[in-house]
């Protein structure tokens, strides 16, 4: 028997800040016997518990499956800065794929966000889930000139974002970057009291989740997927959905997919030296710097993004990493106290234009798979949920085509 249809990864190393507080005990079971049941979700991660609270909202006995204790894979490394704007900017998006198409998938995940909200308040999860602006600065991918053609295409499909000049980015945060976006629309959360939450939500409405299983074999067919696990447990199920993050299951399709690490890293609260009303911070830059607050007044800052897909190679450099980012910070926002009282790396997936693939997987009936990438991992996993549902109602979301493997 084979030793995983997944790969086996290291996702993250160090100190992730959301290790430091106690979250909802989440109710595992132990795989003792073989089963059938409607879906199985293999990943109970934040992409995993939104697909499973989605699918047992409709009524369909879910089970989730994971190697791992719920929330420890990317979903811990992630900063969960929740925006709408795509890595790969409007303005460049419309060239690929055409206006119509662009414009779409920025609107779907602008809506993403506050379905995101209004999922969390609908189910009361204590997540410190915060709507918040963000700031794009001009860097050395989008410059004035660039930001500003960015701005007028934004607000002509209806997205709120207002240009700022350099002028006016001072008076207004007192950044001195030539030329920011200032948008409407984002959040910040927890992401690990997020998905905590949203899975006891699931379990409290007949969802099973059992920790740890790792899947050997699956055997797609015609009208049902055969499972076996390593602990030599039988599962059917009429369908498969993998949500498993940066551990790729075999015969998922990677074309246009990388991975890449990151790192990052959380000061000592400090709300006295905080400025303004807390917004996102990104860059137009390759690599970026991020930058959002917590609601005990800490500093999350991450970036330093390389093409790195070996683990140790990662970990190495974390220091390093860290003391560069510590850097940059204290040149953009001097009177902060860059301090590092949590520090981490972690791996996180990357297409060439920065958007996720859900949907079918091509050649393996009733199979599915949620790959968010880049910046938006939460707020693509909003869209899958949102996707898979459909598609297992034997309905289609109208954006499902804009996301699938086939596109």
């Amino acid at each position: 028997m084979a030793d995983s249809v997944t790969e086996v990864r290291k996702l993250h190393s160090g100190v992730p800040i959301w290790a430091h507080d106690a979250k909802p005990a989440i109710s595992t079971g132990t795989l003792s016997s073989s089963m059938r049941t409607d879906v199985v979700v293999v990943g109970a991660g934040i992409s995993g518990a939104l697909v499973a609270e989605a699918l047992t909202a409709t009524g369909l006995d879910t089970v989730v499956l994971d190697r791992r204790s719920p929330a420890h894979g990317s979903t811990a490394a992630s900063t969960a800065l929740l925006q709408f704007e795509i890595d790969t900017p409007l303005i460049r998006l419309t060239e690929e794929l055409g206006a119509d198409r662009a414009a779409r998938v920025w609107l779907r995940s602008f809506r993403a966000v506050d379905d995101l909200g209004g999922l969390v308040q609908r189910l009361h999860i204590p997540c410190a889930f915060r709507p918040r602006r963000a700031l794009y600065l001009a860097g050395n991918e989008l410059g004035a000139t660039e930001l500003a053609a960015e701005c007028q295409q934004r607000r002509a499909i209806g997205l709120p974002s207002e240009f700022l000049s350099h002028t006016q980015l001072r008076a207004y945060a007192g950044l001195d970057r030539d030329a920011a976006l200032l948008s409407e629309g984002a959040a910040d959360v927890d992401p690990v009291a997020l998905t905590a939450g949203v899975l006891c939500h699931a379990i409290a409405k007949g969802c099973r989740l059992f920790t740890p299983v790792q899947l050997a074999e699956i055997a797609p067919l015609h009208n049902k997927v055969e499972m076996a696990t390593t602990g030599g447990f039988e599962l059917e199920a009429k369908a498969l959905v993998f949500a498993t993050g940066y551990e790729l299951a075999d015969g998922i399709p990677t074309v246009g997919h990388r991975r890449s690490s990151t790192w990052a890293y959380a000061t000592p609260p400090q709300p006295e030296r905080l400025r303004g009303n807390g917004d996102l911070i990104w860059e137009a830059s390759d690599p970026y710097l991020y930058i959002r607050t917590t609601a005990d007044g800490r500093v999350i800052v991450g970036g330093e993004d390389e093409d790195i897909d070996d683990e140790a190679a990662r970990d190495a450099l974390l220091p390093t990493k860290i003391e560069a980012l510590q850097r940059k910070t204290k040149i953009l926002l001097p009177w902060l106290d860059v301090t590092a009282d949590f520090a981490w790396a972690g791996t996180f997936g990357e297409s060439d234009n920065g958007l996720p693939s859900i949907g079918p997987v091509p050649g393996m009936p009733n199979c599915y798979a949620v790959l968010g990438y880049g910046g938006n991992g939460i707020t693509f996993s909003i869209v899958a949920s949102q996707i898979i549902q459909a598609l297992l109602r034997g309905q289609r979301d109208p954006d499902a085509e804009l996301f699938d493997f086939g596109r």
